[in-house]
């Protein structure tokens, strides 16, 4: 476990450099005059990683899956701008996993059930819940998870296993380490028709604060999040921008709103809610709810196979036609990339021009 080399110094004098390794631990590395004192470092610090090693193991031994999740679900997940993924995947795991000790838990066990995962049938509607929107008499649906619904379970279960091993050193390795993910399809892309937003339009014109996030969505290619984050504070009417500071990245960015969305904005502006700083208020509490509007909306314009996230891709398909650069797509949807992160800034004033054009589209202006 520990390595020492003999080193001939510029000067001539003679070191002796030491390395210590060990599975689950960062390698330590320190340099002595003599061979003796390397020996008498190297072991002190195999016996501190030892006795280390040996109190993970009986805390995996002593701690259950399930007491690993709910401590992630009342610690962790309040951490998080958006932990919906977790709350859904995790009581799955619990179910399956819950009574095992995290010592027990092996790659071939993670795969077995990734494999139960893939396979498994299950049901959107409960009929036994008092709210179900299942019909009575109606059997409800099965559906199978996707390869990318199957690599959300496994990675759920995975940063538990993360965080248990490096914040609570609870583990000395996390065995998703030796599981693979599925292969995923390759990413959706579906976005309106001339035709289909047309209709798409009238029908969402019929409630106000629908279309005007519909439209906004088109014309900004923000995520619905972003938009229903979306506070008044950082609406500039008179510039015609607006500022998402909760992003799916963490970054920040602007966008501008010109013809149809901007006038949008300034009418909402004028109805605003007295003691609710957000552009897109619940009518109750919390934020607005668009999700049976909107397919109330799809449903009466005949467009099917859509999702409200698919008005991103519309955005950025329909900038991509009016011949916006990589980088203004990139400012504008706020996707990430190590090569054309550095001219984000910049590209985001560029796009202003970019936006126009795509805000003249969904008004109907030009094809």
């Amino acid at each position: 476990m520990a390595a020492i080399r003999e080193r001939q110094k510029a000067d001539g004098t003679v070191i002796f450099h030491v390395q210590v390794r060990m599975a689950g631990f960062p390698s330590r590395t320190a340099s002595f005059p003599s061979r003796r004192q390397a020996e008498r470092w190297a072991k002190t610090i195999e016996a501190e990683m030892i006795e280390g090693k040996h109190f993970r193991n009986s805390e995996a031994r002593r701690r259950s899956v399930e007491s690993a999740i709910d401590r992630y679900i009342e610690e962790e997940i309040p951490k998080k701008r958006d932990g919906n993924m977790h709350r859904v995947c995790l009581p799955w795991w619990k179910e399956k996993l819950g009574s095992l000790k995290l010592s027990d838990v092996t790659p071939a066990i993670l795969v077995e059930y990734r494999n139960k995962l893939s396979r498994e049938t299950y049901t959107r509607a409960n009929p036994k819940a008092k709210r179900t929107s299942l019909p009575k008499g109606e059997k409800a649906k099965t559906y199978t998870r996707s390869n990318s619904t199957v690599n959300r379970y496994l990675a759920s279960l995975s940063h538990v296993f993360t965080v248990a091993r490096k914040e609570w050193h609870w583990i000395g390795h996390n065995p998703f380490d030796g599981v693979q993910l599925l292969r995923e399809n390759k990413g959706r892309v579906r976005y309106l028709s001339d035709d289909e937003r047309t209709k798409l339009l009238t029908e969402t014109h019929k409630d106000k604060t629908l279309h005007c996030l519909v439209v906004l969505a088109l014309s900004t290619a923000a995520r619905a999040g972003e938009l229903l984050k979306l506070q008044w504070r950082d609406v500039d009417l008179k510039e015609g921008r607006l500022l998402f500071r909760v992003t799916k990245n963490a970054q920040p960015r602007a966008v501008w709103l010109h013809g149809e969305a901007l006038r949008l904005i300034k009418e909402r502006a004028k109805v605003r809610a007295i003691h609710n700083s957000a552009v897109f208020p619940g009518a109750t509490r919390g934020e607005y709810d668009y999700k049976k509007p909107f397919a109330a909306a799809l449903e009466a314009a005949g467009i099917l196979d859509f999702r409200f996230h698919d008005l991103r891709h519309s955005a950025a398909t329909y900038l991509a036609m009016q011949g916006a650069s990589e980088q203004q797509l990139r400012a504008v949807g706020g996707w990430k990339s190590s090569i054309v992160s550095r001219y984000v800034h910049l590209a985001a004033t560029d796009a202003k021009d970019a936006l126009q054009k795509l805000s003249e589209k969904v008004d109907g202006k030009t094809q």
